[in-house]
């Protein structure tokens, strides 16, 4: 497989909500939306590449130069297992990772290592992020909750829907491409020539898709820190991926 780093921009600026704008919504420009992320507590970079996860929002959104490029629905942690805030970076890219669950999921949930492929619950690509609580963003073999409007249901760990739509942005390939690493079935690892920073972030009033500020459930009942932009600092780690 051939996967080039020349950037090509496969997902269309249409296709970055996982639902259209209400008929007569304009999204508002870059500035003016970027005002209003500021408001809720984060800075989007005016260049490079860039990937926010809001927690509360269930919600993924990939910039590049300031601008929207893919918004994915995720799935987060549940509140025994919270997913945390953190300032990290994507540094690779994996196509079929197996799984290893850690000593505790064997013990209280009866899990076992799972080799590559279509049962695999870290699905068909994982992006690792730099930090050591062992938290990473993947794609599932279960995709059912992506339809949940409420979806804390993982150990800690962000499942991604458009897994594959984000590996393409963030290689600098095309779907196909993707595709064709997937369908070859080995495990393979792409480190980055250079990291992404990624922001998982805990904030209840948040933008949507075009720019209007909506609020969401607290659902780690983190109280009025969520809404004004408070970080939030839990020692859990993310003790895997279901």
């Amino acid at each position: 497989m051939r996967l080039s780093f020349t950037l090509v921009l496969y997902v269309l600026l249409a296709a970055c909500s996982n639902q259209a704008a209400p008929a007569g919504s304009a999204v508002p420009p870059r500035d003016e939306r970027n005002a209003v992320l500021g408001e809720a507590g984060v800075d989007v970079p005016g260049s490079g590449k860039f990937v926010l996860v809001n927690i509360p929002s269930f919600e993924l959104i990939a910039f590049e130069n300031g601008n929207p490029i893919l918004r994915s629905r995720v799935v987060v942690g549940r509140r025994a297992t919270p997913t945390p805030e953190m300032t990290t970076a994507i540094v690779a890219v994996k196509f079929n990772p197996s799984w290893t669950p850690t000593p505790e999921m064997m013990r209280r949930e009866g899990a076992r290592f799972m080799p590559p492929g279509p049962r695999n619950p870290l699905g068909r690509v994982l992006f690792e992020l730099d930090n050591d609580q062992l938290i990473f963003m993947h794609d599932t073999n279960d995709r059912s909750y992506f339809d949940k409007a409420s979806r804390a249901f993982s150990h800690g760990c962000i499942r991604v829907e458009k897994a594959r739509e984000l590996a393409a942005w963030v290689l600098g390939t095309a779907r196909p491409e993707i595709d064709e690493a997937i369908a070859a079935g080995t495990t393979r690892r792409l480190p980055l020539a250079a990291a992404i920073p990624v922001r998982l972030a805990y904030r209840t009033r948040f933008p949507d898709a075009s720019g209007r500020l909506v609020d969401y459930p607290d659902v780690y009942g983190h109280g009025a820190l969520a809404e004004a932009g408070g970080d939030h600092h839990d020692p859990e780690k993310c003790s895997g991926a279901l």
